[in-house]
């Protein structure tokens, strides 16, 4: 009994020391060593100096060359890092920092931008000496863990940047996409990606939404899967949806015959800015042999009229553009209306001696602005389809209002003269 009792004591006294030491070993453990200066180059402890408060030299962690020619720095002395990404030049393509998540999704929610005349000195300070040839903007302000925070919108050579900075002066995000393709130049070199062409395999698709959708960016024959279509048996009608990215069109197009050559553009080109677009089809028996695909093609500058502009949050302006079309009429002269049976089919009724002529269409409806409306009809005809967009802009007179509309047929603007007439809507 008391061998047995004497060899557990034993176990715990060397526990015991092995705690100790343990504990002595944690505590007296060497820092993470520091990168040796003479590896880091001027140009890169000069910008670190300014962006970084109370730089020195032992806080460079690391200093790494990519196969790609960029270089990736770490700084921290406490408990804080900072990962800052250079490129060949030295210039700066990214930076980040572990203190704070999600700036970018903080900013989002805010819509006050301020001149740049109202930024605190220290921040201006570290703006111009990090980033010399930035045109400014404007900036928005947050507070996050009772520190202020800034997100400068502004240009350099061209490409709009957003750097963020504390309130001491010390810059936390930073990300630059000059081919504008959705990725940053920093994570393109990292995948092997070409930063400066935002068509690396030259496919005719983005690298960002190829990266998102599930293509393959380097690879012109993984093309990314941005188009979904399904039947709302309700409405009678195909539904497709496409998957946008900023600066790119999107369209639709139609093949009824099955040739090579015999795709037709169905309506308008849409704007394209990172969400998802929705085209209807009529499902009245000619699309059963119909093919569909999606195009992509460099932005016109004539396409931003017809473009959905995000929701301003804030306006003085009261506007009553109804939610959905279902169930009511809209009267476009002529003797003509839309009646909207459903959310997502109607017709159009034009009235004569002899009666009444009914022609179906399917539609989307959106309202981009809060005052602003967008309609886009499809009609199926013997040749295929046919498409006519409205845009509607709503303009209040006394207590109501009417829409002034433009017309837009086959995707193609209509003269203005002949384009612009007013509607009235029934409630």
């Amino acid at each position: 009994m008391s061998t047995d009792y004497r060899w557990i004591k034993l176990i715990d006294f060397r526990l015991l020391i092995s705690s100790v030491l343990i504990i002595i070993a944690l505590e007296n453990s060497p820092p993470v060593m520091a990168a040796p200066p003479e590896e880091v180059p001027r140009a890169i402890q000069d910008f670190l100096e300014g962006a970084v408060a109370d730089f020195k030299p032992e806080g460079v962690r690391s200093y790494d060359k990519h196969s790609s020619g960029m270089i990736c720095v770490e700084y921290g002395l406490k408990s804080h890092t900072s990962t800052f990404k250079f490129d060949a030049e030295y210039n700066l393509l990214e930076s980040t920092s572990d203190r704070f998540i999600d700036l970018a999704g903080t900013f989002a929610e805010n819509d006050d931008r301020q001149p740049l005349l109202r930024l605190p000195s220290e921040v201006e300070h570290t703006l111009r000496a990090l980033f010399p040839s930035l045109e400014g903007i404007n900036f928005l302000k947050a507070v996050l863990q009772g520190e202020s925070l800034y997100q400068i919108n502004g240009i350099i050579n061209s490409v709009e940047v957003f750097p963020v900075i504390d309130q001491k002066g010390q810059l936390l995000e930073y990300s630059i996409d000059r081919d504008g393709d959705g990725l940053g130049d920093a994570y393109e070199l990292n995948c092997g990606f070409n930063p400066n062409d935002s068509d690396s395999d030259k496919d005719g698709f983005p690298d960002g939404l190829e990266h998102l959708k599930d293509g393959d960016p380097l690879d012109p024959s993984v093309l990314p899967k941005i188009l979904k279509m399904y039947h709302d048996l309700e409405s009678n009608v195909m539904v497709i949806t496409v998957s946008t990215c900023n600066g790119k069109s999107f369209f639709l197009e139609v093949n009824m015959a099955g040739g090579k050559g015999e795709w037709e553009k169905l309506g308008e080109s849409v704007l394209g800015d990172g969400k998802d677009k929705e085209f209807t089809i009529p499902s009245d028996g000619f699309f059963v042999n119909a093919m569909v695909r999606v195009g992509i093609e460099e932005v016109d500058q004539n396409l931003v009229l017809n473009a959905d502009v995000p929701t301003r949050k804030k306006s003085n302006k009261n506007c009553n553009i109804p939610s959905s079309l279902r169930g009511r009429e809209i009267a476009i002269g002529q003797g003509k209306r839309l009646v909207f049976r459903s959310t997502r089919r109607g017709e159009m009724v034009e009235g004569s001696n002899r009666g009444n002529m009914v022609v179906p269409f399917s539609y989307t409806f959106s309202k981009p602005d809060r005052c602003k409306a967008r309609l886009v009809l499809t009609f199926t005809t013997r040749q295929g389809f046919e498409t006519m967009v409205y845009e509607l802009t709503f303009v209040s007179k006394g207590g109501g209002g009417e829409f002034i509309a433009k017309k837009f047929g086959k995707g193609r603007k209509e003269n203005a003269g002949q384009g612009n007439f007013t509607i009235s809507m029934n409630r």
